[in-house]
């Protein structure tokens, strides 16, 4: 039950978000509590959730920070060019140097998602990666997380459904999960703790937008890529937004080391299998309304 919870409360909250940008009009407002969830930009501690990725944020929204051989895959980049030097300073309290972000690849066209992509994109000449129909909807709608004052960057090349995106050692996989906006991707990437290999799944967009058209292309999405998890043996869950499915208390245990067990975020077949019945059920609610 407090896992559905709060998962409904995430979607509660994107899914009034997207609302009115798909639109062209103001978004509506969700609820108090979780607007001061989004809108929350008390820093959280930058940490190393696995040897190879590192989790820099908010309360409101995280970038993922991927380390290859050859550089860093930044995913997502927050909302503005302060999140941006959030993220360089996170970086480098790990000893990592920004100059080494190599792609940044964007989940959908939201201003929480693209907003400091510009900053880091023309500082340190990484490139931006972003579906077309995503790059089309962000430059079409000036509202809402679509605002002006998140910064819109140019797009360096289209991910394309399906593309699997290599930088040294790591290969991504993209795939193409529309629903909460027209042509959001989501991720499947290896992570490494104690030696030990695993692949991570990052569903790109979590609200459930009131549109019926999108509502069915979400479900067929999640369709689509719970398959995609199980080909690859998925058993790590991951978000952009920790305010949902105990995400600040998962994060705060990996840096402490304070967790017993199973590490937090590697939540296993099982628990994957619940993300995706948690998410359709959802759906089925939505599209009975």
């Amino acid at each position: 039950m407090k896992r559905m919870l709060s998962l409904t409360l995430s979607a509660m909250c994107m899914a009034s978000l997207a609302m009115g940008a798909s639109k062209g009009e103001d978004p509506a407002t969700p609820p108090k509590e979780i607007l001061a969830l989004l809108h929350d930009h008390a820093s959280l501690t930058p940490t190393k959730v696995f040897d190879n990725l590192y989790c820099i944020g908010t309360k409101s929204v995280v970038a993922w920070a991927l380390k290859t051989s050859e550089g860093i895959v930044l995913i997502d980049s927050m909302w503005n060019d302060e999140d941006a030097k959030l993220i360089e300073k996170g970086l480098r309290l790990y000893g990592l140097s920004p100059k080494d972000i190599k792609l940044i690849i964007i989940t959908h066209g939201h201003g929480d998602h693209y907003g400091g992509a510009n900053y880091l994109a023309k500082k340190y000449g990484a490139k931006v990666l972003m579906s077309q129909k995503d790059t089309e909807f962000m430059l079409s709608y000036n509202v809402g997380p679509n605002a002006p004052e998140y910064p819109k960057p140019k797009i360096d090349q289209y991910l394309k459904d399906r593309e699997k995106i290599t930088l040294g050692d790591t290969q991504i996989i993209s795939v193409e999960t529309p629903g909460h906006t027209v042509g959001g991707i989501s991720l499947i990437f290896p992570v490494k703790y104690q030696g030990k290999n695993y692949e991570a799944m990052l569903w790109g967009g979590t609200g459930i937008p009131n549109d019926k058209n999108l509502q069915k292309a979400y479900k067929a999405s999640l369709d689509k890529f719970e398959k995609y998890a199980k080909e690859y043996n998925v058993s790590v869950e991951l978000t952009a937004h920790l305010f949902q499915d105990n995400g600040y208390s998962r994060l705060k245990s990996v840096y402490n080391e304070s967790f017993e067990g199973t590490h937090p975020f590697i939540v296993g077949k099982k628990k994957i299998e619940e993300f995706f019945a948690t998410y359709k059920k959802m759906v089925d609610e939505k599209l009975k309304n």
